[in-house]
């Protein structure tokens, strides 16, 4: 058992995932949810995702050793303000967002002293929502990247690397928030805007024939459409640059193709595949 406590506020896919895998493999005495929803409390209960749930943030934090914060990247700074006042002295507060930079300085900013606050980014889930899609093993084999400032105590770093460590992951990387953003603007805030272009490009009645290899390539156009959009409001900085990166060499196939060099454009395929199979 790591904590005695720990709240998790937002039920659905990733923070119902963190619930299962916490009460599956006794990380800690008592997981309390908190969600806006009686339904989807009552879900997680069925599921053995919670040990107790509640609708108020206020009292489902109290007394708690680790707070995940797992609502929408663009509510995690009101609800971190909601309960500021109700956190203990010692409380390590994270959450589960996919941007970091500006979520991280609002809560350094927000949370009282005494209480440590680590931001994590399980780079884990699905194309669905919601508890019902929860998965005990949904973090197994992944990455979870943590960031790091000057105001992160390395005693509630350790703490939560050991954390997420049992869940099973591959690895645990510590970033700069910055450098979390820069990262993550590239392989997957950018694939889910292409793929949202790609989707929006081809014609109804083209789409009528679409088959694995459109579906695989475009299965995270899928996405709630509420979470990325937030996503590109909190991150537009690193997403606009990866996005001019993208053009580049879109530009530089177009020209290939228009040219019709067949010897050029092999070197290109080749370059791309090479670079893909090295993540086999």
């Amino acid at each position: 058992m790591i904590f005695k406590k720990v709240t998790i506020i937002g039920v659905g896919l990733i923070g119902g995932s963190i619930g299962e895998a916490i009460i599956k493999k006794r990380l800690a005495g008592t997981v309390i949810g908190v969600g806006h929803r009686a339904s989807s409390i009552n879900e997680a209960l069925d599921r053995g995702a919670i040990d107790k749930g509640t609708l108020d943030a206020v009292k489902g934090v109290a007394g708690a050793d680790l707070v995940i914060i797992a609502t929408p990247v663009c509510l995690i700074p009101e609800t971190a303000r909601k309960i500021s006042r109700s956190l203990k002295k010692g409380c390590v507060v994270t959450d589960v967002g996919s941007t970091k930079a500006e979520i991280v300085a609002s809560l350094e900013h927000i949370l009282p002293k005494g209480v440590d606050f680590v931001g994590s980014h399980p780079l884990a889930g699905s194309e669905k929502r919601g508890i019902e899609f929860a998965q005990d093993n949904l973090f197994r084999g992944s990455i979870v990247i943590m960031t790091k400032t000057k105001k992160t105590k390395r005693s509630a770093l350790a703490k939560l690397s050991g954390f997420w460590k049992s869940f099973g992951v591959e690895r645990v990387v510590i970033k700069s928030p910055e450098e979390h953003d820069r990262i993550v603007a590239e392989i997957s805030h950018l694939p889910h805007i292409a793929a949202a272009a790609i989707v929006n490009t081809a014609s109804d009645k083209s789409l009528e024939f679409a088959s694995s290899g459109f579906k695989d390539t475009t299965r995270i156009a899928a996405s709630d459409p509420g979470i990325w959009r937030d996503i590109c409001v909190t991150n537009r900085k690193e997403i606009l640059k990866a996005i001019e990166r993208y053009e580049r060499n879109i530009s530089r196939l177009k020209k290939l193709i228009k040219s019709g060099s067949a010897s050029r454009l092999s070197k290109e395929f080749e370059r791309s595949k090479a670079r893909r199979e090295k993540l086999s």
